[in-house]
Protein backbone atom coordinates (compact mmCIF):
# COMPACT_ATOMS: atom_id res chain seq x y z
CA UNK A 1 0.00 0.00 0.00
CA UNK A 2 1.33 3.43 -0.91
CA UNK A 3 2.25 5.99 1.73
CA UNK A 4 0.46 9.23 0.94
CA UNK A 5 2.22 11.79 3.13
CA UNK A 6 0.73 14.92 1.69
CA UNK A 7 -2.75 13.53 1.09
CA UNK A 8 -2.93 12.19 4.62
CA UNK A 9 -1.84 15.55 6.00
CA UNK A 10 -4.47 17.49 4.09
CA UNK A 11 -7.18 15.02 5.04
CA UNK A 12 -6.37 15.01 8.74
CA UNK A 13 -6.05 18.76 8.81
CA UNK A 14 -9.39 19.25 7.09
CA UNK A 15 -11.03 17.18 9.81
CA UNK A 16 -9.74 19.68 12.34
CA UNK A 17 -10.83 22.93 10.77
CA UNK A 18 -13.82 22.02 8.59
CA UNK A 19 -14.31 21.39 4.91
CA UNK A 20 -14.24 25.06 3.91
CA UNK A 21 -11.03 25.98 5.75
CA UNK A 22 -7.69 24.44 4.82
CA UNK A 23 -5.39 24.18 7.83
CA UNK A 24 -2.32 24.10 5.55
CA UNK A 25 -2.99 27.68 4.54
CA UNK A 26 -3.56 28.99 8.05
CA UNK A 27 -1.13 30.71 10.36
CA UNK A 28 -0.97 30.09 14.12
CA UNK A 29 -2.97 33.27 14.74
CA UNK A 30 -6.01 31.58 13.16
CA UNK A 31 -6.04 29.03 15.98
CA UNK A 32 -7.48 29.97 19.36
CA UNK A 33 -4.72 28.99 21.74
CA UNK A 34 -7.15 29.03 24.63
CA UNK A 35 -9.20 26.15 23.26
CA UNK A 36 -6.84 24.31 20.93
CA UNK A 37 -3.87 22.71 22.72
CA UNK A 38 -5.73 19.98 24.57
CA UNK A 39 -4.91 16.55 23.17
CA UNK A 40 -2.27 14.65 21.21
CA UNK A 41 -4.70 14.76 18.29
CA UNK A 42 -4.31 18.54 18.31
CA UNK A 43 -0.53 18.16 18.25
CA UNK A 44 -0.68 15.65 15.41
CA UNK A 45 -2.97 17.84 13.33
CA UNK A 46 -0.74 20.89 13.83
CA UNK A 47 2.37 18.91 12.89
CA UNK A 48 0.65 17.73 9.70
CA UNK A 49 0.96 21.17 8.15
CA UNK A 50 4.75 20.86 7.93
CA UNK A 51 4.79 17.67 5.88
CA UNK A 52 4.33 19.73 2.73
CA UNK A 53 7.92 21.02 3.03
CA UNK A 54 9.41 17.56 2.59
CA UNK A 55 11.09 16.94 -0.80
CA UNK A 56 8.90 15.62 -3.61
CA UNK A 57 11.43 12.88 -4.26
CA UNK A 58 11.11 13.24 -8.04
CA UNK A 59 14.05 15.48 -8.87
CA UNK A 60 16.37 14.59 -11.73
CA UNK A 61 16.83 18.07 -13.22
CA UNK A 62 17.74 19.83 -10.00
CA UNK A 63 21.40 20.56 -10.72
CA UNK A 64 21.07 23.49 -13.13
CA UNK A 65 23.06 25.69 -10.74
CA UNK A 66 26.14 23.51 -11.01
CA UNK A 67 28.65 21.93 -13.37
CA UNK A 68 26.37 18.94 -13.99
CA UNK A 69 23.40 20.39 -15.90
CA UNK A 70 23.05 23.29 -18.32
CA UNK A 71 19.68 25.07 -18.57
CA UNK A 72 18.79 26.99 -21.74
CA UNK A 73 18.97 30.26 -19.83
CA UNK A 74 22.02 31.07 -17.74
CA UNK A 75 21.26 30.72 -14.01
CA UNK A 76 21.84 34.23 -12.73
CA UNK A 77 23.23 33.19 -9.37
CA UNK A 78 25.69 30.60 -10.64
CA UNK A 79 26.90 33.01 -13.31
CA UNK A 80 27.40 35.78 -10.72
CA UNK A 81 24.70 37.93 -12.28
CA UNK A 82 22.53 37.96 -9.17
CA UNK A 83 21.70 41.47 -7.93
CA UNK A 84 21.52 42.08 -4.20
CA UNK A 85 17.78 42.29 -3.53
CA UNK A 86 16.28 45.10 -1.52
CA UNK A 87 13.75 42.71 -0.02
CA UNK A 88 12.88 39.02 -0.19
CA UNK A 89 15.82 36.98 -1.39
CA UNK A 90 15.12 34.26 1.15
CA UNK A 91 14.98 36.65 4.10
CA UNK A 92 11.46 38.08 3.88
CA UNK A 93 8.88 37.69 6.62
CA UNK A 94 7.28 34.87 4.65
CA UNK A 95 10.64 33.06 4.50
CA UNK A 96 10.81 33.00 8.30
CA UNK A 97 7.12 32.14 8.74
CA UNK A 98 7.67 28.40 8.93
CA UNK A 99 10.18 28.80 11.74
CA UNK A 100 7.75 31.04 13.60
CA UNK A 101 4.97 28.45 13.19
CA UNK A 102 7.26 25.68 14.42
CA UNK A 103 8.20 27.77 17.45
CA UNK A 104 4.53 28.49 18.08
CA UNK A 105 4.03 24.75 18.57
CA UNK A 106 7.06 24.55 20.85
CA UNK A 107 5.70 27.35 23.04
CA UNK A 108 2.24 25.80 23.43
CA UNK A 109 2.39 22.00 23.20
CA UNK A 110 2.91 21.55 26.96
CA UNK A 111 -0.75 22.48 27.52
CA UNK A 112 -1.86 19.22 25.89
CA UNK A 113 -2.74 16.21 27.96
CA UNK A 114 -2.03 12.62 27.08
CA UNK A 115 0.71 10.01 27.13
CA UNK A 116 4.12 11.72 27.24
CA UNK A 117 5.56 9.29 24.68
CA UNK A 118 2.86 10.28 22.18
CA UNK A 119 3.38 13.95 22.96
CA UNK A 120 7.14 13.65 22.46
CA UNK A 121 6.64 12.01 19.09
CA UNK A 122 4.93 15.13 17.72
CA UNK A 123 7.45 17.37 19.44
CA UNK A 124 10.09 15.29 17.70
CA UNK A 125 8.40 15.84 14.34
CA UNK A 126 8.27 19.59 14.86
CA UNK A 127 11.87 19.77 16.03
CA UNK A 128 12.89 17.72 12.97
CA UNK A 129 11.20 20.26 10.71
CA UNK A 130 12.81 23.16 12.58
CA UNK A 131 16.21 21.55 12.16
CA UNK A 132 15.42 21.06 8.47
CA UNK A 133 14.48 24.73 8.04
CA UNK A 134 17.51 26.06 9.92
CA UNK A 135 19.85 23.72 8.04
CA UNK A 136 18.68 25.38 4.82
CA UNK A 137 19.13 28.85 6.36
CA UNK A 138 22.77 28.35 7.30
CA UNK A 139 23.59 26.71 3.97
CA UNK A 140 22.14 29.77 2.26
CA UNK A 141 23.28 32.66 4.45
CA UNK A 142 25.85 31.34 6.92
CA UNK A 143 25.26 33.25 10.16
CA UNK A 144 21.55 33.80 10.86
CA UNK A 145 19.46 34.79 13.89
CA UNK A 146 18.42 31.84 16.04
CA UNK A 147 14.81 32.07 17.20
CA UNK A 148 13.26 29.55 19.56
CA UNK A 149 10.02 31.42 20.30
CA UNK A 150 7.20 32.64 18.08
CA UNK A 151 7.99 36.32 18.10
CA UNK A 152 5.45 39.09 18.34
CA UNK A 153 5.85 42.61 16.99
CA UNK A 154 6.55 43.73 20.55
CA UNK A 155 9.67 41.54 20.79
CA UNK A 156 11.80 44.37 19.43
CA UNK A 157 15.04 43.42 21.12
CA UNK A 158 14.98 39.90 19.67
CA UNK A 159 13.54 40.83 16.28
CA UNK A 160 16.25 43.40 15.72
CA UNK A 161 19.02 41.47 17.38
CA UNK A 162 22.27 40.18 15.88
CA UNK A 163 22.97 37.08 13.84
CA UNK A 164 24.12 33.90 15.56
CA UNK A 165 27.35 32.29 14.37
CA UNK A 166 26.73 29.50 11.91
CA UNK A 167 28.41 26.82 13.99
CA UNK A 168 26.38 27.78 17.08
CA UNK A 169 23.17 27.51 15.08
CA UNK A 170 24.44 24.10 14.01
CA UNK A 171 24.69 23.10 17.68
CA UNK A 172 20.98 23.93 18.05
CA UNK A 173 20.15 22.01 14.88
CA UNK A 174 21.86 18.91 16.27
CA UNK A 175 19.89 19.25 19.51
CA UNK A 176 16.66 19.27 17.51
CA UNK A 177 17.72 16.27 15.42
CA UNK A 178 18.78 14.35 18.52
CA UNK A 179 15.43 14.91 20.22
CA UNK A 180 13.68 13.75 17.06
CA UNK A 181 15.87 10.65 16.84
CA UNK A 182 15.16 9.83 20.48
CA UNK A 183 11.37 10.14 20.30
CA UNK A 184 10.29 9.41 16.74
CA UNK A 185 9.17 5.79 16.30
CA UNK A 186 11.28 3.13 14.63
CA UNK A 187 8.25 2.07 12.63
CA UNK A 188 6.04 5.12 12.12
CA UNK A 189 2.46 5.04 10.97
CA UNK A 190 1.90 5.27 7.22
CA UNK A 191 2.56 8.80 6.10
CA UNK A 192 4.65 9.95 9.07
CA UNK A 193 8.39 10.41 9.50
CA UNK A 194 10.35 8.08 11.75
CA UNK A 195 13.64 7.85 13.55
CA UNK A 196 15.73 7.02 10.47
CA UNK A 197 14.47 9.99 8.47
CA UNK A 198 15.84 12.21 11.23
CA UNK A 199 19.09 10.25 11.30
CA UNK A 200 19.52 10.60 7.55
CA UNK A 201 19.03 14.36 7.50
CA UNK A 202 21.24 14.77 10.55
CA UNK A 203 24.01 12.79 8.82
CA UNK A 204 23.63 14.85 5.65
CA UNK A 205 23.76 18.12 7.59
CA UNK A 206 26.76 17.07 9.68
CA UNK A 207 28.67 16.02 6.55
CA UNK A 208 27.81 19.33 4.88
CA UNK A 209 28.91 21.49 7.80
CA UNK A 210 31.90 19.31 8.64
CA UNK A 211 33.36 19.56 5.15
CA UNK A 212 32.37 23.23 4.85
CA UNK A 213 34.35 24.08 7.99
CA UNK A 214 37.27 21.92 6.84
CA UNK A 215 37.74 23.49 3.41
CA UNK A 216 36.69 27.04 4.26
CA UNK A 217 39.77 27.37 6.45
CA UNK A 218 39.21 31.07 7.18
CA UNK A 219 36.44 30.00 9.57
CA UNK A 220 39.02 28.47 11.94
CA UNK A 221 36.70 25.61 12.84
CA UNK A 222 38.93 22.63 12.12
CA UNK A 223 38.29 20.93 15.45
CA UNK A 224 34.56 21.30 15.04
CA UNK A 225 34.89 20.02 11.49
CA UNK A 226 36.40 16.79 12.76
CA UNK A 227 33.70 16.26 15.38
CA UNK A 228 30.93 16.87 12.83
CA UNK A 229 32.46 14.45 10.35
CA UNK A 230 32.67 11.82 13.07
CA UNK A 231 29.02 12.50 13.93
CA UNK A 232 28.03 12.21 10.26
CA UNK A 233 29.79 8.85 10.01
CA UNK A 234 28.30 7.49 13.22
CA UNK A 235 24.76 8.64 12.40
CA UNK A 236 24.92 7.11 8.92
CA UNK A 237 26.33 3.91 10.45
CA UNK A 238 23.40 3.83 12.87
CA UNK A 239 21.06 3.68 9.88
CA UNK A 240 23.12 0.96 8.21
CA UNK A 241 23.13 -1.14 11.37
CA UNK A 242 19.35 -1.16 11.64
CA UNK A 243 19.40 -3.64 8.76
CA UNK A 244 16.16 -2.16 7.43
CA UNK A 245 17.51 -0.77 4.17
CA UNK A 246 19.05 -2.24 1.05
CA UNK A 247 20.22 -1.07 -2.36
CA UNK A 248 17.56 -2.13 -4.85
CA UNK A 249 18.74 -4.75 -7.32
CA UNK A 250 17.30 -7.60 -9.35
CA UNK A 251 20.71 -8.62 -10.66
CA UNK A 252 20.25 -6.70 -13.91
CA UNK A 253 22.85 -3.90 -13.85
CA UNK A 254 21.84 -2.68 -17.31
CA UNK A 255 18.48 -1.45 -15.97
CA UNK A 256 18.10 -1.73 -12.19
CA UNK A 257 19.23 1.84 -11.42
CA UNK A 258 16.83 3.35 -13.96
CA UNK A 259 13.89 1.11 -13.18
CA UNK A 260 14.08 1.72 -9.46
CA UNK A 261 13.05 5.36 -9.95
CA UNK A 262 10.00 4.27 -11.97
CA UNK A 263 8.66 1.70 -9.50
CA UNK A 264 5.05 2.76 -9.05
CA UNK A 265 4.58 1.84 -5.39
CA UNK A 266 7.73 2.47 -3.36
CA UNK A 267 6.19 1.97 0.06
CA UNK A 268 8.02 -1.35 0.43
CA UNK A 269 11.17 -0.30 -1.46
CA UNK A 270 14.03 -0.87 0.97
CA UNK A 271 16.18 1.80 -0.66
CA UNK A 272 13.60 4.46 0.19
CA UNK A 273 14.15 5.80 3.70
CA UNK A 274 11.17 8.04 2.99
CA UNK A 275 9.02 7.30 -0.06
CA UNK A 276 6.57 9.95 -1.22
CA UNK A 277 3.28 8.57 -2.50
CA UNK A 278 1.31 9.73 -5.53
CA UNK A 279 -2.11 8.60 -6.72
CA UNK A 280 -4.06 9.02 -9.94
CA UNK A 281 -6.81 11.67 -9.82
CA UNK A 282 -6.10 12.54 -6.16
CA UNK A 283 -2.39 13.38 -6.23
CA UNK A 284 -0.64 12.70 -9.55
CA UNK A 285 2.52 14.41 -10.80
CA UNK A 286 3.93 15.60 -14.09
CA UNK A 287 7.54 14.41 -14.02
CA UNK A 288 7.82 12.58 -17.36
CA UNK A 289 6.10 15.32 -19.32
CA UNK A 290 8.25 17.96 -17.60
CA UNK A 291 11.45 16.08 -18.36
CA UNK A 292 10.48 15.71 -22.02
CA UNK A 293 10.30 19.52 -22.12
CA UNK A 294 13.03 20.16 -19.56
CA UNK A 295 15.04 22.70 -21.57
CA UNK A 296 18.09 21.50 -19.72
CA UNK A 297 20.60 18.72 -20.21
CA UNK A 298 23.72 17.26 -18.65
CA UNK A 299 27.10 18.83 -19.39
CA UNK A 300 30.05 17.41 -21.29
CA UNK A 301 32.09 17.48 -18.09
CA UNK A 302 29.47 15.44 -16.28
CA UNK A 303 29.40 12.74 -18.98
CA UNK A 304 33.20 12.58 -19.14
CA UNK A 305 33.18 11.85 -15.41
CA UNK A 306 31.77 8.31 -15.83
CA UNK A 307 34.23 5.45 -15.68
CA UNK A 308 34.42 2.75 -18.31
CA UNK A 309 33.05 -0.68 -17.53
CA UNK A 310 36.54 -1.92 -16.59
CA UNK A 311 36.61 0.58 -13.73
CA UNK A 312 39.10 2.90 -15.43
CA UNK A 313 38.52 6.54 -16.45
CA UNK A 314 38.16 7.40 -20.12
CA UNK A 315 41.71 8.78 -20.23
CA UNK A 316 43.14 5.35 -19.29
CA UNK A 317 40.71 2.72 -20.53
CA UNK A 318 41.17 0.91 -23.83
CA UNK A 319 37.41 0.33 -23.86
CA UNK A 320 36.58 3.99 -24.43
CA UNK A 321 35.34 4.51 -27.99
CA UNK A 322 35.44 8.29 -28.10
CA UNK A 323 32.63 10.82 -28.17
CA UNK A 324 31.84 11.50 -31.80
CA UNK A 325 28.49 9.69 -31.57
CA UNK A 326 26.14 8.95 -28.70
CA UNK A 327 26.46 5.24 -29.42
CA UNK A 328 30.25 5.39 -29.09
CA UNK A 329 30.24 7.67 -26.09
CA UNK A 330 27.90 5.52 -24.01
CA UNK A 331 29.43 2.16 -25.02
CA UNK A 332 31.46 0.25 -22.43
CA UNK A 333 30.77 2.79 -19.70
CA UNK A 334 29.39 2.57 -16.18
CA UNK A 335 25.83 1.38 -16.91
CA UNK A 336 24.43 4.26 -14.87
CA UNK A 337 25.40 6.63 -17.68
CA UNK A 338 22.94 4.99 -20.11
CA UNK A 339 20.34 4.97 -17.35
CA UNK A 340 20.78 8.67 -16.61
CA UNK A 341 20.95 10.17 -20.12
CA UNK A 342 19.07 9.17 -23.26
CA UNK A 343 21.05 7.17 -25.79
CA UNK A 344 20.39 5.03 -28.90
CA UNK A 345 19.55 1.87 -26.92
CA UNK A 346 16.36 3.27 -25.47
CA UNK A 347 13.25 4.81 -27.04
CA UNK A 348 12.31 8.40 -26.32
CA UNK A 349 8.64 7.51 -26.67
CA UNK A 350 6.52 4.34 -26.74
CA UNK A 351 3.07 4.72 -28.22
CA UNK A 352 -0.07 3.27 -26.69
CA UNK A 353 0.11 0.65 -29.41
CA UNK A 354 3.65 -0.35 -28.41
CA UNK A 355 5.58 1.36 -31.23
CA UNK A 356 8.97 2.75 -30.16
CA UNK A 357 10.44 6.05 -31.31
CA UNK A 358 14.18 6.61 -31.04
CA UNK A 359 16.26 9.79 -31.27
CA UNK A 360 18.39 10.18 -34.38
CA UNK A 361 21.97 11.31 -33.80
CA UNK A 362 21.29 14.72 -35.32
CA UNK A 363 18.23 15.23 -33.09
CA UNK A 364 19.78 14.82 -29.65
CA UNK A 365 20.42 18.54 -29.61
CA UNK A 366 17.14 20.42 -29.86
CA UNK A 367 15.14 23.22 -28.32
CA UNK A 368 14.37 20.96 -25.35
CA UNK A 369 18.05 20.10 -24.73
CA UNK A 370 20.86 22.26 -26.10
CA UNK A 371 23.62 19.99 -24.74
CA UNK A 372 22.25 16.83 -26.38
CA UNK A 373 22.53 14.90 -23.14
CA UNK A 374 18.82 14.55 -22.37
CA UNK A 375 17.66 13.44 -18.93
CA UNK A 376 16.49 9.83 -18.79
CA UNK A 377 16.50 9.28 -15.03
CA UNK A 378 12.92 9.42 -13.68
CA UNK A 379 11.56 9.69 -17.25
CA UNK A 380 9.01 7.21 -18.58
CA UNK A 381 8.77 6.99 -22.40
CA UNK A 382 5.23 5.59 -22.30
CA UNK A 383 2.78 7.83 -24.13
CA UNK A 384 0.30 7.61 -21.26
CA UNK A 385 2.95 8.90 -18.85
CA UNK A 386 3.61 11.94 -21.02
CA UNK A 387 0.11 13.33 -20.67
CA UNK A 388 -0.42 16.19 -18.23
CA UNK A 389 -0.64 15.12 -14.58
CA UNK A 390 -0.68 11.44 -15.49
CA UNK A 391 2.24 10.07 -13.42
CA UNK A 392 1.67 8.08 -10.26
CA UNK A 393 5.07 6.49 -9.66
CA UNK A 394 6.24 7.41 -6.17
CA UNK A 395 9.16 9.66 -5.31
CA UNK A 396 11.97 9.08 -2.81
CA UNK A 397 12.51 12.01 -0.45
CA UNK A 398 15.56 10.42 1.21
CA UNK A 399 17.45 7.52 -0.35
CA UNK A 400 19.62 4.91 1.34
CA UNK A 401 22.22 5.23 -1.41
CA UNK A 402 22.96 8.72 -0.13
CA UNK A 403 23.29 7.38 3.42
CA UNK A 404 26.02 5.02 2.21
CA UNK A 405 27.80 7.83 0.37
CA UNK A 406 27.67 10.04 3.47
CA UNK A 407 29.28 7.32 5.56
CA UNK A 408 32.03 6.59 3.04
CA UNK A 409 32.89 10.25 2.48
CA UNK A 410 32.92 11.13 6.17
CA UNK A 411 35.21 8.19 6.96
CA UNK A 412 37.53 9.09 4.07
CA UNK A 413 37.68 12.72 5.23
CA UNK A 414 38.59 11.52 8.71
CA UNK A 415 41.25 9.20 7.29
CA UNK A 416 39.76 6.19 9.03
CA UNK A 417 38.03 4.42 6.14
CA UNK A 418 38.63 0.69 5.71
CA UNK A 419 38.02 -1.81 2.93
CA UNK A 420 35.09 -3.11 4.96
CA UNK A 421 33.64 0.42 4.95
CA UNK A 422 33.92 0.52 1.16
CA UNK A 423 32.33 -2.89 0.83
CA UNK A 424 29.23 -1.92 2.82
CA UNK A 425 28.84 1.43 1.04
CA UNK A 426 30.36 2.36 -2.33
CA UNK A 427 30.71 -1.22 -3.45
CA UNK A 428 27.03 -1.89 -2.82
CA UNK A 429 26.27 0.85 -5.37
CA UNK A 430 28.86 -0.48 -7.79
CA UNK A 431 27.56 -4.01 -7.40
CA UNK A 432 24.10 -2.91 -8.52
CA UNK A 433 25.68 -1.19 -11.53
CA UNK A 434 27.86 -4.19 -12.40
CA UNK A 435 31.03 -2.14 -11.90
CA UNK A 436 34.35 -3.35 -10.43
CA UNK A 437 34.61 -2.69 -6.69
CA UNK A 438 36.51 0.29 -5.33
CA UNK A 439 39.70 -0.45 -3.41
CA UNK A 440 41.56 1.63 -0.85
CA UNK A 441 44.48 2.07 -3.27
CA UNK A 442 42.15 2.97 -6.21
CA UNK A 443 44.65 1.43 -8.65
CA UNK A 444 45.13 4.30 -11.09
CA UNK A 445 45.93 7.98 -11.35
CA UNK A 446 43.46 9.78 -13.56
CA UNK A 447 45.11 12.67 -15.46
CA UNK A 448 41.66 14.29 -15.56
CA UNK A 449 41.03 14.20 -11.84
CA UNK A 450 39.48 17.46 -10.74
CA UNK A 451 41.86 20.16 -9.53
CA UNK A 452 39.98 21.25 -6.43
CA UNK A 453 42.51 23.92 -5.53
CA UNK A 454 43.91 21.71 -2.77
CA UNK A 455 45.22 18.17 -2.51
CA UNK A 456 43.00 15.22 -1.67
CA UNK A 457 43.71 11.50 -1.77
CA UNK A 458 42.97 9.38 -4.83
CA UNK A 459 40.38 7.53 -2.75
CA UNK A 460 38.52 10.74 -1.92
CA UNK A 461 38.67 11.72 -5.61
CA UNK A 462 36.88 8.50 -6.47
CA UNK A 463 34.34 8.79 -3.66
CA UNK A 464 33.44 12.25 -4.92
CA UNK A 465 33.12 10.82 -8.44
CA UNK A 466 30.83 8.08 -7.14
CA UNK A 467 28.63 10.62 -5.37
CA UNK A 468 28.34 12.70 -8.54
CA UNK A 469 27.29 9.66 -10.58
CA UNK A 470 24.88 8.05 -8.12
CA UNK A 471 23.07 11.26 -7.11
CA UNK A 472 23.00 12.85 -10.58
CA UNK A 473 20.31 15.48 -11.00
CA UNK A 474 18.98 15.09 -7.46
CA UNK A 475 19.69 18.70 -6.50
CA UNK A 476 22.70 18.17 -4.24
CA UNK A 477 25.58 19.14 -6.53
CA UNK A 478 25.67 22.90 -5.79
CA UNK A 479 25.76 22.24 -2.06
CA UNK A 480 28.61 19.79 -2.71
CA UNK A 481 30.61 22.39 -4.65
CA UNK A 482 30.04 24.96 -1.91
CA UNK A 483 30.99 22.73 1.00
CA UNK A 484 34.11 21.54 -0.83
CA UNK A 485 35.00 25.17 -1.64
CA UNK A 486 35.14 24.12 -5.29
CA UNK A 487 32.99 26.60 -7.17
CA UNK A 488 35.87 27.51 -9.46
CA UNK A 489 35.85 24.09 -11.14
CA UNK A 490 32.68 25.15 -12.96
CA UNK A 491 34.66 27.74 -14.93
CA UNK A 492 35.85 24.99 -17.26
CA UNK A 493 34.12 25.26 -20.64
CA UNK A 494 33.18 21.57 -20.51
CA UNK A 495 30.84 22.32 -17.61
CA UNK A 496 28.51 24.33 -19.83
CA UNK A 497 28.95 22.73 -23.24
CA UNK A 498 27.45 19.51 -24.59
CA UNK A 499 27.96 16.62 -27.00
CA UNK A 500 29.95 16.60 -30.20
CA UNK A 501 28.22 18.25 -33.17
CA UNK A 502 29.59 16.54 -36.23
CA UNK A 503 28.44 19.01 -38.88
CA UNK A 504 29.82 21.94 -36.86
CA UNK A 505 33.03 20.17 -35.83
CA UNK A 506 32.72 21.29 -32.18
CA UNK A 507 30.97 20.56 -28.92
CA UNK A 508 27.51 22.01 -28.47
CA UNK A 509 27.66 25.58 -27.17
CA UNK A 510 24.68 26.43 -24.99
CA UNK A 511 25.77 30.03 -24.37
CA UNK A 512 28.01 30.79 -27.38
CA UNK A 513 28.40 34.47 -26.55
CA UNK A 514 29.69 33.58 -23.09
CA UNK A 515 32.07 30.75 -23.97
CA UNK A 516 35.12 30.98 -21.74
CA UNK A 517 33.67 33.90 -19.75
CA UNK A 518 32.36 32.21 -16.64
CA UNK A 519 34.47 33.22 -13.66
CA UNK A 520 33.55 31.96 -10.22
CA UNK A 521 33.30 34.59 -7.49
CA UNK A 522 33.86 33.38 -3.93
CA UNK A 523 31.01 35.55 -2.71
CA UNK A 524 28.68 32.93 -4.22
CA UNK A 525 29.38 30.55 -1.37
CA UNK A 526 26.71 32.53 0.50
CA UNK A 527 23.68 34.53 -0.60
CA UNK A 528 23.54 38.22 0.33
CA UNK A 529 21.28 39.60 3.03
CA UNK A 530 18.76 41.92 1.34
CA UNK A 531 19.69 45.58 1.74
CA UNK A 532 16.25 46.48 3.05
CA UNK A 533 16.66 44.02 5.92
CA UNK A 534 19.99 45.56 6.87
CA UNK A 535 18.46 49.05 6.78
CA UNK A 536 15.78 47.87 9.20
CA UNK A 537 18.28 46.06 11.42
CA UNK A 538 21.91 47.14 11.35
CA UNK A 539 22.71 44.30 13.74
CA UNK A 540 22.61 42.03 10.66
CA UNK A 541 25.90 43.60 9.56
CA UNK A 542 28.39 42.69 8.37
CA UNK A 543 26.96 41.80 4.98
CA UNK A 544 28.11 38.42 3.68
CA UNK A 545 31.60 38.55 2.12
CA UNK A 546 31.84 40.13 -1.31
CA UNK A 547 28.29 41.53 -1.38
CA UNK A 548 28.99 45.00 -0.01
Amino acid sequence: MKIYNIIASIFLSSLLVGCNDNFLDRRPEAISDENYWNTTDDLEAYANSFYSILPSGLTSNGDGNSDDQVPHSRPSYFWDEYPIPANGGGWAKSDWARIRELNHFMNHYTKAGGDQVDINQYVGEVRFFRAMQYSAKIRTFGDVPWFDKDLKTTDIEILYGPKTKRDLVMDKIIEDFDFAIQWLPDNPKAGRIGKNVARHLKARTCLHEGTYYKYHTQMNLQQKSTSLLALAAQTAKDIIETGKYEIYTTGKPEKDYYEMFLIDDKSSLKEAILPVGYLKDLHPHNTSRSLSEAKTGFSKDFVNNYLCSDGLPIALSQLYKGDKTMEAETANRDPRLSQTIHNPKFPIRISDGGDSIFIAEEDYISDVCYTGYRIRKYYSPLEKDNQAKSNTYDGIAYRYAETLLIYAEAKAELGTISLEDLDITINKLRERAGMPPMTLEVGFSDPNWTNWGYAITPLLQEIRRERRVELAGEGLRLDDLKRWKAGQIADRIETYTGKWVENENKYAEVYPNYLGKRMWNDRLYLYPIPTGEIQKNENLLPQNPGWN
